[in-house]
């Protein structure tokens, strides 16, 4: 891995710094082609005046005249006139450095014709009718002479109406000048000592990174092995650290949510083997037939009893399984909330009398809501047993209804012998409380908290548990519903 990092680093440090070099000679030259025609420009506009003022001295000849008597064919460059007007843009063009200064005119064929190159203007390609709108052009050229790239410039000295002559001067100047071979064997030492560079920081980079995911990548690997334990290094403040914490994250609830998958397990183990045993013990003594009538019927209350706790135990199970898997849906109706929970309280004041509870029920007047009456009974159900099964005797539980902001509040409270602080965060996880509070009454599955908080989530609600032990609990559900009126 670390290999790969390295050799990664470096390709991109050098592409890098490739297309940096290429980057910079490009913008570079772009410049000097944009100062090059800038110059041009400058030397055509200068050379435009001496012809002019050449033209013009003692009355010879002007320019334009000459031009009139070369398109018209009364005149060749042998006169004194045209030597010198050659004579002048040869001196221009040893002064200038040019590779090519010629004076032209754009015939009624719409081409340029030069004066010293007679038969090179239609091959430079300048637009003749913009020269004749009095704009400069600007080309590209390359010269049969010339083996660079050359920027050459026509530039209209004046313009007259149509049928008149427009001379136009014409300069060429090499653009082409950058050296590339010299650039490229310049930067030679210093992309040299460059790549010395980023290889060396390639290395040190992959050296660290590598080291620090191959730290993570055992952490992973001893976690996919089994070791629960295992951990990443959390050193830095970078993604790596992230991802690192990230992943103790994950292994420290993995490892929390293998616990408790063990000890519901051994809740399930333990649940399952007593009422076997009492139910196997008893099935023996049945086998045996020497039981009067009086211990048979004692024996078969017990064997009903424990039955019915089996089969809690199964149902509730199925029940947790499927709300965990979300197999059930959410059945909205209209329901008076208020009478039905109240309702489904009352179901259990036989139960709290046989147990010598006292239960209160206050509900207050709800209306019609919308929402799902037989996961709502289920949930009233659920809190209301469970505050009865840890009720001791002569205490006193109370179920209260009433609804806020269009929230349905649903409060269990008892008198019981509460839950300690430590204990409160976990109370909605499968066996907790009958695993550790299993002493004040011994019956009742394990369960019901759990399916109440997988009940509650899922009609998006929440769910609270506040204790004060020797007092009492009081868990307090909140649940969204509609009025009627909203519908």
């Amino acid at each position: 891995m670390r290999r790969r990092f390295f050799w990664s680093m470096l390709a991109v440090a050098g592409v890098a710094l490739m297309v940096v070099a290429t980057l910079g000679a490009v913008l570079t030259r772009v410049r000097v082609v944009q100062q090059t025609r800038t110059e041009v420009a400058r030397q055509a506009e200068a050379v435009a005046g001496l012809v002019e003022e050449a033209a013009s001295v003692d009355g010879r000849v002007t320019a334009r005249r000459m031009l009139e008597l070369l398109r018209d064919g009364r005149a060749d460059l042998g006169t004194d006139a045209g030597d010198r007007f050659v004579r002048l843009l040869t001196s221009a063009q040893r002064v200038t450095g040019g590779s090519l200064i010629d004076l032209g005119w754009i015939g009624a064929d719409g081409i340029l014709h030069l004066v010293r190159n007679p038969g090179l203007g239609n091959a430079l390609g300048f637009d003749t009718s913009s020269l004749l709108a009095g704009e400069d052009q600007f080309r590209r050229i390359q010269l049969p002479q010339e083996a660079q790239t050359l920027e050459a410039v026509a530039h209209p000295m004046d313009v007259v109406d149509q049928g008149g002559i427009t001379p136009v001067i014409v300069i060429a100047q090499r653009s082409d000048l950058i050296n590339w071979r010299e650039i490229m064997r310049g930067l030679i030492v210093p992309f040299a000592i460059a790549a010395v560079l980023s290889a060396f920081a390639a290395r040190s980079l992959s050296f660290w990174l590598g080291s620090r995911l191959s730290g993570l990548a055992g952490a992973a690997h001893r976690l996919a092995a089994g070791d629960l334990a295992a951990r990443a290094g959390e050193e830095g403040n970078d993604e790596i650290a992230e991802l690192s914490q990230t992943f103790n994250v994950m292994a420290t609830r993995l490892e929390e949510v293998q616990a408790r998958e063990q000890d519901f397990l051994m809740s399930v183990g333990h649940d399952l083997r007593t009422p076997l045993t009492t139910i196997g013990g008893y099935a023996e003594a049945l086998d045996e037939g020497e039981l009067d009538e009086e211990e048979i019927r004692r024996i078969a209350g017990v064997l009903s009893s424990e039955t019915d706790r089996l089969r809690r135990l199964v149902e509730d199970l199925m029940l947790l399984a499927r709300l965990e898997a979300r197999e059930f849906t959410i059945r909205l109706e209209l329901v008076d909330v208020g009478a039905h929970l109240a309702e489904i309280a009352e179901t259990y004041r036989d139960r709290a009398e046989a147990l010598r509870v006292r239960l209160d029920v206050e509900v207050e007047e709800t209306g019609i809501m919308v929402t799902d009456p037989d996961r709502l009974a289920q949930i009233a159900a659920n809190l209301t047993e469970n505050a009865l099964r840890f009720t001791p005797e002569a205490g006193r539980v109370t179920v209260s209804v009433r609804t806020r902001d269009e929230r349905i509040e649903l409060s269990v409270e008892d008198t019981g012998p509460g839950i300690d602080q430590d204990d409160l965060p976990r109370v909605f996880e499968k066996f907790y409380v009958a695993r550790n509070y299993r002493r004040v009454r011994p019956e009742g599955s394990g369960l019901g908290l759990a399916i109440v908080k997988q009940l509650v989530d899922a009609m998006g609600g929440t769910i609270s548990a506040q204790s004060t032990p020797g007092t009492g609990t009081r868990f307090v559900v909140s649940i969204p519903a509609a009025s009627a009126s909203d519908d």
